[in-house]
């Protein structure tokens, strides 16, 4: 008899699946509207980058005004209807819109009021105030990671995956253009302002496939578009 209790408490256990992400009790303040499809995220302290990182803030405390941001990244229909020369699929219409430089990016979040999120609202987007070095938490291996190649997935997808704050694909899918210029200290002359910060992809060798610490920096030429680069679009709140 104990040994059927417990096969039924393993099966029970397996049942469960993926825990819950632990997110933030986030209070609206009174008169703020949040805007459709984006998350609030108050005024206050997180802490960026991380202290063996040196080409990030090294986990110092870092306060942001409050803000708006998209709660998934932008996806192929949503951009169709901004650029109808876009034509897309209606089975990949859930899917991130990849292919945009920065300034194609830009222009889409000013047509909607908005504007590109600067690094630090990434980035305390995707770790909360807790300092999370995974934006769902706990550490565990990319289900994909033996696979050569990567794909994209529906931006709604993996809800098991999502930030403190709830928003989606900030430590998988695609990598995210933000405002900023890559910068670090000591950095060339020639180098300045000649790369912007992306954010949030997946970093790939052969075979190998990571997913990437919310404080990773990566970088590209504003000018480039491919196809594992989207982004996602931020607001002031007024």
């Amino acid at each position: 008899m104990r040994s059927i209790f417990l096969i039924l408490a393993v099966l029970a256990l397996s049942a469960c699946g993926e825990p819950e992400v632990e997110t933030l009790d986030v209070k609206i303040p009174s008169g703020v509207q949040v805007p459709e499809g984006m998350v609030y995220i108050p005024e206050g302290e997180f802490i960026m980058g991380h202290p063996d990182e040196p080409r990030t803030r090294g986990g110092v405390k870092v306060s942001t005004p409050a803000y708006f941001i998209d709660r998934y990244e932008v996806s192929r229909g949503a951009y169709a209807q901004f650029d109808p020369k876009r034509s897309v699929a209606e089975s990949k219409a859930d899917f991130p819109v990849v292919f945009v430089n920065h300034a194609e990016a830009q222009a889409y979040c000013a047509s909607k009021g908005g504007r590109l999120p600067t690094e630090e609202e990434w980035e305390k987007a995707a770790r909360g105030v807790d300092s999370r070095k995974w934006p769902w938490g706990r550490f565990f291996e990319h289900p994909n990671n033996g696979f050569s190649g990567f794909l994209s997935e529906p931006v709604a997808k993996r809800p098991e995956w999502i930030s403190p704050y709830g928003l989606y694909g900030m430590g998988h899918n695609v990598w995210e253009w933000t405002a900023d210029w890559y910068g670090y200290p000591g950095q060339p002359r020639a180098d300045r302002e000649t790369f912007r910060v992306i954010r949030g992809g997946l970093t790939q060798t052969h075979v190998t496939i990571k997913f990437s610490p919310t404080w990773f920096r990566n970088w590209m030429h504003p000018e480039n578009a491919f196809q594992f680069l989207g982004f996602r679009c931020a607001k002031d709140v007024r």
